[in-house]
């Protein structure tokens, strides 16, 4: 049981003997894999909030990173005991979560859950806000039974559906295809959803990176490394949070597709700074 005064720890050499338990991994990969994944930077970011998790955790990493959001359409959020979907762009890979659970937690009673990556169940002060997507096939069967037990319950979604972070495209930081996932969610579960937009960026290196990475034809996502430096190139920010109008999930109806009304709010996500209104979408 974890006390008052426990704090939490990334360990990347206990981590790379997980993943790789019959392989020696020399010394000096392992080490730069600590630097390159800010260890020391996220376990000292753990030490300021002993025994600290969930909203608390996020509460004191506001703070400690000195970063702030300003809140654009906050009438916008629904006053609600009815279960939401809010839906949002992923910009930079991590800020855009702390702020948004930030604003979210406190408005909700700290009723809301995250997808995300199996990975990031290593911090800990964040695990009960996640619902880990796994990649291997077992695991997503073993998964699916807790995802659906999730949507019986009276907490909100809060998913990014573009699955990865966003990209740089004729001069312009924008998400790759949403996943109709949230859409066929929200037809079932009768969830209605509200689209969020999050004003950040990566650094000009990343996304030169992620370019390079893509004209060599590389599978492997090799700037994902510099996730951990990006979060904490952040500190010190003031970040704007567009909120959208609550679409009704009966606006999901047979005349488009799935896909085709997950573009669709996509499109008001990313239209939310010009003040877009939902008015003569559907």
């Amino acid at each position: 049981m974890t006390n008052s005064n426990e704090i939490a720890r990334i360990d990347v050499n206990q981590l790379v003997a997980e993943r790789y338990p019959n392989r020696k991994i020399p010394g000096f990969i392992v080490k730069l894999l600590k630097k390159i994944a800010c260890q020391d930077q996220i376990n000292a970011l753990f030490a300021s909030a002993p025994g600290k998790k969930n909203l608390n955790f996020i509460d004191a990493s506001m703070d400690y990173l000195r970063v702030s959001c300003q809140v654009v359409g906050k009438e916008n959020l629904p006053d609600t005991q009815r279960p939401l979907i809010f839906v949002y762009n992923h910009p930079q890979g991590g800020i855009e979560a702390i702020c948004i659970a930030y604003v979210l937690g406190h408005v909700y009673d700290s009723k809301i859950k995250f997808f995300a990556n199996e990975f990031l169940t290593v911090l800990t002060p964040l695990r009960e806000m996640f619902l880990p997507i796994f990649k291997h096939r077992m695991q997503n069967r073993n998964n699916a039974r807790v995802i659906t037990d999730f949507y019986q319950t009276d907490h909100h979604l809060v998913t990014f559906p573009a699955g990865v972070t966003s990209h740089k495209k004729k001069g312009k930081v924008t998400d790759r295809e949403w996943s109709k996932n949230f859409i066929t969610a929200a037809i079932r579960y009768q969830r209605d959803v509200v689209p969020l937009y999050f004003d950040a960026r990566n650094s000009d290196m990343f996304y030169r990176i992620e370019n390079f990475r893509k004209r060599i034809g590389s599978p492997v996502n090799f700037e994902v490394a510099l996730f951990a430096h990006e979060f904490f190139r952040q500190q010190g920010k003031t970040f704007p949070l567009f909120v959208g109008k609550p679409i009704p999930w009966e606006t999901f109806d047979t005349s488009r597709s799935p896909k085709e009304w997950a573009a669709i709010v996509r499109d008001i996500a990313f239209g939310l700074p010009g003040r877009t209104t939902l008015t003569g979408q559907k």
